[in-house]
Order: structure tokens, then C-alpha cells, then sequence
């Protein structure tokens, strides 16, 4: 299994973000910008792209309970 860094935010380019990896996704959230992108690298339903990039702008606690696999914000 290989390791994977993201050492910028994807959106803005700052260097100040919280990254935290478990397997291939990735979970930033930038510092500057304050987005929150879960990077999820060579998905396993799609062989064809590198990885998977969705800006869910909230933290774990404020995930929808409903929909815990869409990752939607609670509103």
C-alpha cells in the first residue's frame, strides 16, 4: 500500500493546512481558504483516474446522519 502526501491546499495553494491520511483518502482542510477536501486516491470503482476530490467544507461532527456515505453538510 503506498503512502499519500498532500502538502498544499488543491483550491487556494496554501501551504497551512491539517491533512490527515488513512489508507488512500486523504482529509485537508486549509488553514488560509478554510476549505475541507477529502482526497481519495486511485479509487477502486474507477481504475481510470488518479483520484477523487470532494470539498465537503465540514468537520466530521456536522456530517449528515442520514447520509453518511454522501458526506453532505448539515444545514
Amino acid at each position: 500500500m503506498s503512502v499519500h502526501h498532500v502538502r498544499r491546499c488543491l483550491l487556494c495553494g496554501a501551504a497551512a493546512i491539517d491533512a490527515k491520511s488513512r489508507g488512500r483518502v486523504v482529509k485537508t482542510t486549509c488553514l488560509t481558504c478554510r476549505a475541507a477536501l477529502i482526497i481519495e486516491f486511485d479509487p477502486p470503482d474507477d481504475p481510470t483516474i488518479r483520484a477523487r476530490i470532494e470539498r465537503v467544507d465540514s468537520t466530521d461532527s456536522h456530517t449528515s446522519e442520514s447520509y453518511p456515505d454522501k458526506r453532505s453538510a448539515r444545514r
